[in-house]
C-alpha cells in the first residue's frame, strides 16, 4: 500500500491549490461503504497536476489511491468511531493553514487574483476559444483551461498590458505578473486589514550594554595630511628633506577625519595605513604607501588620533537590540501581543511558540520569532481573505479536506493496528514473547517487541519454505526448514512485514463493499476471494496486460499463503508471466520452487523442463540447465516432454551443434 500521506505531500509541495466557486453537482464515481468517491475528488487531483498531465490516464492512478485510502478510512471509522472528535479537532486547528494554501495557489497564482466563478463566467462567454482536446469531461473547464482562462481574463482587465503581449512573450509576461501578485499580496492585506507589528524591546538591553562596553566602542579616528603621486620616485623627491608638519602642510592636503577600517574619501580602503598608524602613533610621517583601489602612491602625516569612545546609550540602543536578537529569541511572556489588527490583538507570542513547537528540533534554530511571525501573518491573513471570498465553500477545498480526513483515519488504523499488533490479542503476544524472548527478542522489552512478535506469529509456513528452498546455499547441512525457523525468521521478517499488512488490510476491507459507478476512470478493486481474484488475473492475462496479471497473481500469493493449491497455481502462472516479461531470474526461481515444494505434483516435470529451457535459452547458463533436464529425465523418463529434454541435453553437450544441424536440415528440405 502506498503511503497514505501521498496526497498531503503533493499538495504541501505545491503549497496551495484552490479557487472559489459554488460547489458543482458532485457526481458519484464509486460507492465505498457508507460514502462515495466523487467527481470533485478527481477534479481536485487533476487540478494539482501540471497542465500536461490533467488527462484521465494521468489522474486515474491518484484517483485509485484516493479510493483505496477512502476504503481504509471507512474501516477505521467503523473500528475507531471514538476518534472522530480528535480527527475533526486536528482538522479544525489546521483550517487556516489549508485556506492559506488554497488562497496562495489557486486564487493568487493559478487564478491571477480571480475567484473561480469569474473564470467560469469568462469561459461561458468565450467558450469557442477553448477547444477541449483532453479526455476529461467537458464539465471540468477549470481543470483543463484554468491557467489559460486566468491569463486571458487578466489581460482583458489590463488593456495597456494586453497591447504589448504577443504569442512569443505572453508566457513570460503572465509569469512575471503572477510573481508580482504573489509577492505583493501580504503587504496589500496588511494595509487592507490595518495590521501593525508591535515594536518589542528586548528585556535587559541596557544592562547588557553596561556589562559589555567593549562591544559598543566607536572606531579610532585619524586626522591626516596627505601627499600623492602616481610615481613613487617623484613622491619621494617631493618629501625629501621635509621633517616637520608645517613644512609638509605647504605641499600636502588636509583630509577629513577618517575612521579605522573605513574607506578614505577619494582614496578608498587602505588597510596598510591602519597598520602604520598603529605602529607609529601621532605626529609622525608614514612611509610611502600604495593605495589598493587607485594604485597611487601616498605619504601621510598623522596629525592626531582620536581613540575609541564608548557610544552613549541612545546611540548604542539599536545595536544592543540587534546583538541580543542575534543570540536567539529573547524570552517574552506568552500573552505579549506581536501584531494588531485595527488596534486589537491579532497575533501573540503564544501562537509563535505553538508554531515553533511543530518544527523539528534540528530546524528550530532557523525558525525564530521573526520567521514564525511572518508565517503566521501570511497564514492568518490569507485565510481571512479566503473565507471572505468563499474559498472555504469551493469544491477544491471540500475535496481536499475530505481526502485529508481519510488520511487521518487511515493513519489511525495503521498506527494502532497495522504497525503495532496486527490485531493479535495481548495474551497471545505476551505468551509468544515469554516463549521466544531469549532466542528472538531480547534485549528489547515486551512493549518494544510487540510488532516483532506479531510478525513472528503472522509469517506463514509457505514463506519459510520458499526462503529455504530458494536459498539452500545459505543453509548448508540442514534437512528441513522447521529446524532453522528462527534463523529464517530473522532473514525474512522485514520483507514479510508488508505482506502481512496487506493480508490484514484485505481482510478488514471485506467489511467495506465497493461498487464502481463511472467506469470511464478505469478504477479497479481487486477481489478478496480466491475465485474472483484468479478470474481477474486470467482476464488481464488474456487481454495481454501482463503487468496487471502479474500484480494479481502476486496478490493471490500474498492473500492465500496457507492455500497450497492457490500457491502452486500462482507459482506456475507467475513463472510464465515473468518469462514473458523478461524477468528470467524470477521465472527460474518460480520453477525451482515448484520442483522443490510440489515434487509429487503430476505436472512438476513441466517445471523442470521450463527451468532448464529458460536457463539455457535466455540466461545462457547451460551447466545449470543441463542439471534441470537430467533431473527431469531421471524422475520422469516417460513424460511428454522427455523427448524434448533429451534433445536439449544433446544440444547442450554438443555445444549447440544438434540445433545447428536441425536448422540446416529444415532449410535444405524441399518445399512441398
Amino acid at each position: 500500500m502506498r503511503s497514505i500521506s501521498t496526497i498531503f505531500v503533493i499538495t504541501v509541495s505545491l503549497f496551495a491549490l484552490f479557487g472559489c466557486s459554488s460547489a458543482p453537482q458532485d457526481k458519484t464515481i464509486a460507492k465505498i461503504g457508507n460514502t462515495s468517491l466523487f467527481a470533485s475528488d478527481a477534479e481536485f487531483l487533476a487540478s494539482i497536476k501540471p497542465e500536461a498531465y490533467r488527462d484521465k490516464k494521468s489522474v486515474s492512478a491518484d484517483l485509485q489511491q484516493t479510493a483505496e485510502t477512502r476504503r481504509t478510512a471507512e474501516v477505521a471509522r467503523l473500528m475507531f468511531a471514538a476518534e472522530q472528535n480528535s480527527v475533526q479537532k486536528n482538522l479544525a486547528e489546521e483550517e487556516n493553514s489549508r485556506l492559506a494554501q488554497i488562497y496562495s495557489y489557486f486564487y493568487l497564482q493559478a487564478n491571477l487574483g480571480h475567484v473561480d466563478k469569474a473564470l467560469l463566467d469568462f469561459y461561458k462567454k468565450n467558450k469557442s476559444r477553448y477547444a477541449d482536446s483532453s479526455t476529461l469531461s467537458a464539465d471540468m473547464p477549470l481543470v483543463i483551461f484554468r491557467e489559460k482562462l486566468a491569463a486571458d481574463l487578466f489581460l482583458s482587465e489590463t488593456p495597456k498590458l494586453a497591447a504589448v503581449v504577443n504569442d512569443s512573450n505572453k508566457t513570460d509576461i503572465i509569469d512575471s505578473c503572477r510573481r508580482a501578485i504573489a509577492s505583493s499580496e501580504l503587504d496589500r492585506l496588511k494595509k487592507a486589514y490595518n495590521v501593525e507589528l508591535v515594536k518589542i524591546e528586548p528585556p535587559g538591553a541596557e544592562e547588557y550594554y553596561k556589562a559589555n562596553p567593549d562591544e559598543f566602542q566607536t572606531k579610532a579616528q585619524y586626522k591626516l595630511l596627505s601627499l600623492s603621486n602616481s610615481d613613487s620616485a617623484v613622491l619621494a623627491s617631493k618629501i625629501k628633506g621635509i621633517s616637520t608638519r608645517d613644512e609638509f602642510a605647504k605641499i600636502a592636503t588636509e583630509l577629513p577625519l577618517s575612521k579605522q577600517g573605513h574607506a578614505i574619501m577619494g582614496i578608498g580602503m587602505f588597510p596598510s595605513l591602519d597598520g602604520e598608524i598603529s605602529n607609529l602613533g601621532a605626529k609622525k610621517f608614514t612611509s610611502i604607501l600604495r593605495a589598493p583601489d587607485t594604485q597611487i602612491y601616498y605619504v601621510f602625516y598623522i596629525d592626531s588620533i582620536i581613540p575609541p569612545q564608548l557610544k552613549p546609550w541612545d546611540r548604542a540602543k539599536n545595536l544592543t537590540k540587534s546583538i541580543l536578537e542575534g543570540k536567539g529569541d529573547f524570552p517574552l511572556d506568552s500573552s505579549v501581543v506581536l501584531a494588531t489588527m485595527a488596534g486589537k490583538p491579532f497575533i501573540t507570542e503564544k501562537e509563535v511558540l505553538e508554531l515553533q513547537a511543530k518544527i523539528p528540533f534540528q530546524r528550530r534554530a532557523y525558525f525564530r520569532r521573526e520567521v514564525a511571525l511572518n508565517n503566521l501573518l501570511e497564514r492568518n491573513l490569507y485565510a481571512k481573505a479566503a473565507k471572505e471570498k468563499g474559498l472555504d465553500k469551493s469544491y477544491e477545498y471540500i475535496a481536499w479536506t475530505r481526502q485529508l480526513t481519510d488520511q487521518a483515519y487511515a493513519r489511525i488504523l495503521m498506527d494502532s493496528l497495522l504497525t503495532n499488533t496486527m490485531g493479535i490479542p495481548e495474551d497471545s503476544l505476551k505468551a509468544a514473547y515469554e516463549a521466544e524472548k531469549d532466542s528472538l527478542f531480547l534485549p528489547k522489552s515486551y512493549e518494544d517487541s510487540k510488532l516483532d512478535i506479531a510478525v513472528w506469529l503472522r509469517i506463514p509456513d509457505m514463506s519459510y519454505k520458499r526462503e529455504f528452498v530458494l536459498n539452500k546455499q545459505y543453509y548448508p547441512q540442514v534437512d528441513n526448514w522447521e529446524s532453522i525457523k528462527r534463523t529464517l525468521y530473522k532473514n525474512i521478517r522485514y520483507r514479510e512485514f508488508s505482506g502481512i499488512q496487506e493480508r490484514e488490510l484485505a481482510n478488514l476491507h471485506k467489511s467495506v463493499p465497493v461498487a464502481i459507478i463511472d467506469t470511464t476512470w478505469g478504477l479497479e478493486f481487486a477481489a478478496s476471494n480466491f475465485a474472483e481474484l484468479v478470474s481477474q488475473a486470467k482476464t488481464q492475462y488474456d487481454s495481454r496486460d501482463l503487468q496487471k496479471a502479474k500484480s494479481l497473481w502476486e496478490k493471490v500469493r500474498v492473500l492465500f499463503p496457507q492455500n497450497d493449491s492457490a500457491q502452486k497455481t500462482a507459482s506456475y502462472e507467475l513463472a510464465n508471466i515473468y518469462q514473458e516479461l523478461g524477468s528470467y531470474s524470477a521465472s527460474i526461481n518460480e520453477y525451482k520452487a515448484i520442483t522443490e515444494l510440489w515434487a509429487n505434483d503430476p505436472d512438476v516435470y513441466k517445471a523442470y523442463f521450463m527451468q532448464g529451457f529458460v536457463l539455457s535459452e535466455y540466461e545462457k547458463k547451460d551447466s545449470l540447465a543441463l542439471l534441470a533436464f537430467e533431473e527431469l529425465l531421471k524422475k520422469f523418463p516417460n513424460s511428454e516432454l522427455s523427448g524434448d529434454a533429451k534433445i536439449m541435453v544433446e544440444n547442450i553437450k554438443s555445444g549447440g551443434k544438434v540445433f545447428e544441424d536441425l536448422i540446416k536440415k529444415i532449410e535444405n528440405s524441399p518445399e512441398e
